[in-house]
């Protein structure tokens, strides 16, 4: 009985004094956007600066004088698993801001994640500051080419087919709205993959169709070479697809690949 009697007077004790009480919760309310205003809390805005998805950048722009954070770790948004440490360090160039830093793990790249940042205010209160961070663009790129035209021989020289058909279905999920895909290099040869242009945004998702015939007769191109890019706040996906133009017999995929950076 005096132990019972004991225990609770501890717990009363540390309940009076504060020390079992959990930091308050300062919520992400803008969904996955590079930029998320707080309403409260001893951060006042955070702007995800990241140029490569394995590379987490946040800056944090403390509300008053005197507020500030200590550390922050990364979660998996939908399983809440914990990714990696996040390091709170002064910005050089402005040392009144600090940001937080993390190695992403390659595996979860493309998955939505959450940052935690552990912040105190002037007055010592203690804040979990949430940062939503995307995951890099998801991007299925379907592709294919068909000879539309005569093969034309070249003595001493590769040949090549003076014309081709391209079917084209580029399907992304852009994980936030501020984001934007692109062509990033064609060789030339403009397939207005986005809705017939080389370039879209800025969207969260939508799936692009292209049929499109190449008149390859005076380029004499070997091959048909293209890569996309999407990219988002906290990454990039590129997808590269290669075919050759100078089987006599068809056009075939030699080389594709689909890069998370």
């Amino acid at each position: 009985m005096k132990k019972l009697n004991l225990f609770t007077a501890v717990v009363a004790l540390t309940a009076s004094t504060g020390t079992l009480a959990l930091p308050e919760q300062a919520f992400d309310t803008d969904g996955f956007e590079r930029v998320t205003e707080y309403g409260y809390g001893p951060i006042a805005s955070a702007i995800i600066t990241s140029e490569f998805a394995h590379q987490l950048n946040v800056y944090l722009h403390p509300r008053n004088e005197g507020d500030s954070c200590q550390y922050g770790n990364v979660y998996a948004q939908s399983t809440e698993e914990h990714i990696a440490h996040a390091y709170i360090s002064d910005v050089q160039a402005n040392v009144a801001i600090q940001q937080a830093n993390a190695e992403i793990p390659e595996r979860y790249l493309q998955e939505n994640k959450r940052l935690r940042v552990s912040c105190t205010n002037a007055q010592g209160e203690d804040y979990d500051v949430i940062v939503n961070i995307p995951g890099a663009p998801v991007v299925d790129w379907q592709i294919s080419v068909e000879p539309k035209g005569g093969f034309i021989h070249r003595p001493n020289t590769y040949g090549y087919h003076s014309a081709y058909e391209v079917t084209s279905k580029i399907s992304v999920n852009n994980q936030s709205n501020g984001s934007r895909c692109t062509t990033l290099s064609n060789r030339g040869v403009e397939l207005g993959l986005f809705h017939n242009e080389g370039r879209v945004g800025p969207f969260h998702s939508d799936v692009f169709m292209t049929n499109i015939t190449i008149d390859n007769y005076y380029a004499g191109q070997p091959v048909l070479y293209q890569i996309i890019e999407c990219e988002n706040a906290a990454g990039k996906t590129m997808a590269v697809k290669v075919f050759t133009l100078t089987n006599p017999d068809s056009i075939y995929l030699v080389d594709e690949d689909l890069i998370v950076k």
